[in-house]
């Protein structure tokens, strides 16, 4: 009934248990695994075998044993038939009895870890796996070795699994101090092919657990807590562990191990769970979605929206470019809320591109091991000729000019249509008025995307890139700097026009001191205003909202608008106000920016004119400028016309919600974003079965996904952050990232997460943030500097950072995380650099 773990014991899974059959591949694999035997799981399952083995076999065992090994001491460890398994490792999950010293203790131990099976513990990790304890639970009987230093060593490193690293965690005496996590041991990275030391970390060790009459936890002393647990030699040997144990049972092993008077021992082997495959079939990227898709999607915003983009977006542009394969390819997918843009269809598309047209976007929408498949992708000329004349076959709406009309014409019908509705009362519609409306908002989200495909897909990246090369060849070393100062200052754009009249809502609030001694306190929203009700303020802050509320730093549907968050606004305003004096105002940053523009123009065009072929290449080139303008200022505006349908649809789904409220099919109206859409349509209609239970599960991913920033991919569907690289650093140890407004500035750090904590921007400020929406450049004036994750050189706080003059960095990965609030930096945005000072 109890039988010795050998080299020769057959690996049966449901008979020994992943730990013994981790102990017999370690045994195979000649490596040295203190003495071990298992009660097989059968017996856990069987009352009259339980009670033979705690009767007669487990006294005649000992009594072997102790006689073979005087004086030793045995751990009792459970052995679960799933365990340490590929897709569950069970860690910690069921019971380990260290120390058993004698025939009656060693008894209760076995009693304990049976009784474990059926442990609540147990249970609930059973039933996240989708398993039950039916097949039973085996035991292993392990000769203990009393360490001086163990703890785990990983052949994989879990945080950077492309890297070919190993990790070792160790720590005075037993390693089940580490393996339980009751004390901070050292951390040791090395190099898996060299054995070379990456990192070390020095942990507190301040307990470490022993054997002293029994197992017991002592505190470390300070000098020797300072002290590595580790050796050169012990680094060494485990280092030629880790390659033994890699050529024997392969990579991606999760060991635990002893050492005992210089004597390396293996305890446990099992797979390290949960790591991205290296090689993956499928591939998904979130980080496409900066510009509409970068925040938490509720089920019914996702519903709604997606179709706007995969369908007039990619779908029917495809068709256009005589490609319908592409139309067969899933594009974009939700998980874990947010939106994820299928690598496929990424292969797919640039076999139409040329090679050297893959290195902006969609090499930084991938990790550099999948930037590599891009860029093998052999490059076909008629995919390429297809696309470049799919805009023409579009009438009225591809070629640019056409393009930049239709955008007029969409935007005019959006003010004529949706702008009115506004007033209305959206409780007064009735059903059919309301399904109306719907279906009517609906068809100017996917014209808006239908529109904007061109100009912001096709038109804008093309020519931009164009008018780089056109600038680089004809101009020389300052390109890149033109290039910028060419799109900047352009008048028209309604980000610009929003930001003057917080300016001049910020001058009014400082000839009220009423309303400015509120402001400049940490008084709410509703307690200034009402204090201050009679301040002529309110009416131009009531005016504003009229005019700009629709607005939100989302574009995802269930996220609130500014007039129904009026304190966000107020926020921006109290920003400006905190100074004792007026900065400058946002239209002199205009008409600074506007006259370098055109003292830019002027000096390019100049250079350009030079020469047998100047007038043909000044001509080429006021021609591509223009456009590449007119298309700035175009993508500017184009999101605030998006907001008045994602308002009015917003507002439209509330009411409807508040009507399921009424009908006791929701608790809350804006539990009607927690639906799916066809959940939703079908509710309009009737009674939902199980409405109640999908809406609280729906609530509860809400709450536990949104504000995480999720993985970057997902590589066959685990989440990854793919090969990620150490953010670069020029030789002087300066960050780098993608300059984007010229200059240079040395400041202190404000980290901001989102729009509501823009009221915490103080002047002189380097603001740090993911990414930049237009309601968020109302505080550039205040701003010595700028520093985004992501983001280039048109994107909206690049354009306003270089109509204010402001140095700015963008595409600077993780700079939330590296650069907290209270960080002195040096910002050089012509560099592309951030220097930590302090």
């Amino acid at each position: 009934m109890i039988e010795r773990l050998t080299a020769d014991t057959a690996p049966e899974l449901t008979r020994y248990g992943g730990k013994a059959c981790g102990l017999v591949r370690l045994i195979n694999a000649g490596l040295d695994v203190p003495e071990a035997w298992v009660i097989p799981a059968a017996v856990s399952l069987d009352t009259a075998q339980r009670q033979a083995c705690l009767d007669h076999e487990l006294t005649a065992w000992w009594a072997d044993v102790e006689a073979q090994f005087p004086g030793s001491r045995w751990a009792v460890r459970s052995s679960a038939v799933a365990e340490d398994l590929e897709g569950a490792s069970f860690a910690g999950v069921y019971e380990t009895i260290l120390g058993v010293e004698n025939a009656e203790a060693l008894l209760q131990a076995v009693k304990t870890c049976w009784h474990a099976l059926e442990d609540t513990r147990a249970v609930s990790y059973l039933a996240t796996q989708g398993m039950t304890s039916e097949a039973g639970i085996a035991l292993v009987l392990q000769r203990m070795v009393e360490a001086d230093v163990a703890g785990v060593m990983l052949t994989e490193n879990p945080m950077r699994p492309f890297d070919d690293q190993i990790v070792i965690n160790a720590s005075w005496g037993l390693g089940e101090a580490v393996v339980s996590g009751r004390t901070d041991p050292d951390t040791i990275v090395l190099d898996r092919g060299t054995g070379e030391v990456v990192s070390t970390r020095i942990g507190a060790k301040e307990l470490e657990i022993v054997w002293d009459g029994g197992i017991a936890e002592r505190a470390v002393s300070v000098e020797r807590s300072k002290e590595s647990s580790l050796s050169e030699q012990d680094i060494a040997n485990l280092h030629a562990l880790a390659a033994q144990v890699g050529e024997a049972l392969g990579q991606r092993r999760d060991l635990e191990w002893a050492i005992e008077d210089g004597r390396l021992r293996v305890l446990q082997d099992r797979p390290i769970t949960g790591l991205p495959p290296r090689d993956p079939k499928e591939v998904w990227t979130r980080r496409f979605g900066d510009e509409y898709l970068a925040d938490y999607m509720s089920p019914l915003g996702f519903d709604l929206m997606g179709p706007w983009l995969i369908g007039p977006n990619i779908d029917e542009v495809a068709v256009l470019q005589r490609r319908p394969e592409i139309v067969e390819i899933d594009k974009i997918r939700r998980h874990d809320g947010y939106a994820y843009l299928n690598g496929a269809y990424v292969l797919e598309l640039v076999r139409g591109l040329p090679l050297d047209s893959r290195e902006g976007p969609l090499a930084a929408w991938f990790d550099e091991t999948f930037v590599e498949r891009i860029r093998a992708v052999p490059f076909e000329r008629r995919l390429l000729l297809n696309a470049l004349r799919a805009p023409r076959r579009d009438r009225g709406r591809g070629p640019v000019k056409a393009n930049i009309l239709a955008l007029a014409r969409h935007s005019a019908a959006i003010d004529a249509s949706l702008l009115p509705k506004r007033k209305q009362d959206y409780t007064a519609l009735s059903r059919e008025e309301w399904r109306r409306q719907y279906d009517e908002v609906q068809a100017f989200g996917e014209d808006h995307f239908r529109v904007i495909r061109w100009g912001m897909g096709h038109h804008g990246p093309l020519l931009q890139g164009v008018l780089s090369k056109l600038l680089t060849r004809w101009v020389g070393a300052d390109a890149d700097q033109q290039l910028q100062t060419l799109i900047s200052g352009l008048p028209g754009t309604m980000t610009a026009a929003i930001n003057r009249d917080l300016w001049d809502l910020a001058l009014l609030a400082r000839t009220e001191s009423d309303v400015l001694e509120g402001l400049r306190s940490d008084r709410s929203y509703d307690d200034v205003r009402t204090r201050t009700a009679g301040a002529g303020f309110w009416a131009a802050f009531d005016a504003f909202l009229v005019q700009h509320g629709h607005r939100s730093a989302s574009r995802e549907v269930s996220a609130h608008r500014w007039h129904e968050q009026p304190d966000v606004v107020l926020g921006l305003i109290r920003a400006q106000v905190r100074p004792e004096t007026p900065g400058t105002s946002p239209a002199e940053f205009e008409e600074r920016a506007e006259a370098r523009r055109l003292e830019t123009e002027r000096e390019v065009l100049v250079a350009v004119s030079k020469g047998p072929l100047g007038v043909v290449r000044r001509k080429a080139l006021v021609h591509v400028l223009g456009q590449v303008q007119a298309l700035t200022v175009y993508r500017e505006n184009q999101r605030y016309h998006l907001d008045h349908i994602l308002n009015h649809l917003h507002l439209l789904l509330l009411e409807q919600g508040r009507r399921f409220v009424e009908r006791g099919l929701l608790l809350d109206q804006a539990d009607v974003f927690l639906l799916t859409g066809d959940t939703f349509l079908a509710a309009i209609e009737g009674d939902v079965p199980g409405l109640a239970e999908d809406v609280e599960q729906s609530r509860q991913h809400r709450a536990k996904h949104e504000g995480r920033l999720p993985a970057a991919y997902l590589f066959d569907e685990v989440p990854t952050e793919g090969r990620v690289e150490a953010p670069m650093a020029s030789a002087d140890g300066s960050l780098v990232g993608f300059g984007a407004s010229s200059g240079t500035v040395t400041g202190t750090v404000r980290s901001v997460a989102s729009l509501s904590e823009l009221s915490q921007v103080e002047e002189g400020d380097i603001l740090v943030a993911s990414n930049i929406d237009p309601g968020w450049t109302s505080v550039f004036p205040l701003l010595s500097g700028l520093i985004t994750e992501t983001g280039g050189i048109l994107s909206h706080g690049a354009i306003l950072a270089r109509e204010y003059g402001i140095p700015t960095v963008t595409s600077l990965d993780g700079a939330i995380g590296l650069l907290p609030s209270g960080t002195r930096v040096t910002v050089d945005g012509t560099a592309g650099t951030v220097l930590v000072v302090e």
